[in-house]
């Protein structure tokens, strides 16, 4: 009994053990990476604020800047406009920030104008 007590004492030592190394390298992982770089609209960027990012060259950025706007980062490559693995390169280093539009109060219709055209009753 007492060879049994001690190696379930060892099992939940090295267990707790393991699980807490296992908590640090989770929470490593699940910080973003700092790559102290800008994140940069791609809605908004200039030509060179595109062409600075990794594996867009002149071509992706003409296409980038003519795709525009983009309501989701991924569209570039839904729509086929970047390969995917060049947008697994800059994917942490951009978004698509949606313009806000002012709202305009609704108009109110202009009155119809009357149709002088029909004939008048004859009484």
């Amino acid at each position: 009994m007492r060879k049994w007590a001690w190696g379930f004492g060892l099992a939940a030592v090295l267990l707790a053990w393991g699980l807490a190394g296992g908590q640090a390298d989770a929470s490593a992982g699940a910080a973003p990476a700092d790559t102290g770089k800008e994140v940069i609209d791609i809605n908004t960027a200039t030509a060179k604020e595109l062409d600075a990012l990794p594996g867009i060259g002149e071509a992706y950025v003409r296409a980038i800047i003519e795709g525009r706007p983009y309501s989701d980062k991924r569209q570039l490559k839904w729509k086929k406009i970047i390969p995917r693995a060049t947008y697994e390169k800059i994917k942490d280093r951009i978004t698509a920030l949606v313009p806000r539009t002012e709202a305009k109060p609704a108009e109110a219709p202009a009155p119809a104008a009357k149709d002088k055209s029909s004939p008048k009753l004859i009484k």
